[in-house]
């Protein structure tokens, strides 16, 4: 018990100074509580680690876990039906690593979850989580329309934003992202090759410079 409570200080103390220092990527999170979610998975689950490329749900399996990522990142892949890879999302430091939908409905999970880094978990079974959502209809409801809000916003902005429109408001959002991810993954998620992007690059490298 005393190694639990040590601990759920140090995370609630991390917690804190991360709010405080960067934007969650995942714009559902600003309204959660995740000193809360620290404390679920401390209580229920185990700290887990995933090498680089190593897969934390596979696209069609029902999934088994859900945690807190401590260290690295994991990706949200796709194949197509020519077998090409597409990234649709990224879970950071502090962010939960799961799916919504297989943990409340038991269903196939659509993505891949993948570590793109050497990463960190605090892992805990799905049932847990499946068990506070049915026990805290508030708290599911927070979840369900933060997720919905997200995932509705972003297919607005496919339609309604330019594709360097899309990187500027994401380095807006996290202006450290590309410190965590390369380029060909920051392509893939806006959905334009890595030469597009590059081409995006060079415009405002050029455009900053002129300015000054």
């Amino acid at each position: 018990m005393a190694d639990y409570s040590s601990n759920f200080v140090i995370f609630a103390m991390y917690t804190r100074w991360l709010n405080r220092n960067m934007a969650n990527f995942n714009s559902y999170i600003d309204n959660l509580d995740m000193t809360f979610w620290h404390g679920i998975c401390l209580q229920n689950g185990m700290v887990k680690h995933y090498r680089k490329g190593e897969v934390f749900v596979w696209q069609g399996d029902v999934i088994k876990y859900f945690g807190i990522i401590r260290k690295g990142y994991f990706k949200y892949t796709i194949t197509d039906t020519e077998g090409h890879e597409h990234i649709t999302g990224f879970v950071f430091s502090n962010g939960l690593v799961g799916d919504f939908l297989s943990t409340v409905n038991k269903e196939s999970v659509k993505t891949n979850i993948i570590a793109a880094t050497d990463a960190e978990v605090i892992q805990c079974p799905a049932s847990v989580l499946k068990r506070q959502l049915e026990h805290s209809p508030a708290l599911r409801r927070a979840l369900t329309e933060g997720l919905f809000r997200q995932a509705y916003m972003q297919y607005l902005d496919l339609y309604s934003s330019s594709p360097k429109a899309r990187y500027l408001a994401l380095l807006k959002r996290c202006p450290d992202i590309l410190q965590n991810i390369t380029l060909k993954e920051m392509a893939s998620y806006l959905q334009i090759t890595p030469t597009h992007l590059s081409r995006i690059r060079k415009e405002l490298t050029f455009t900053n410079n002129t300015l000054e």
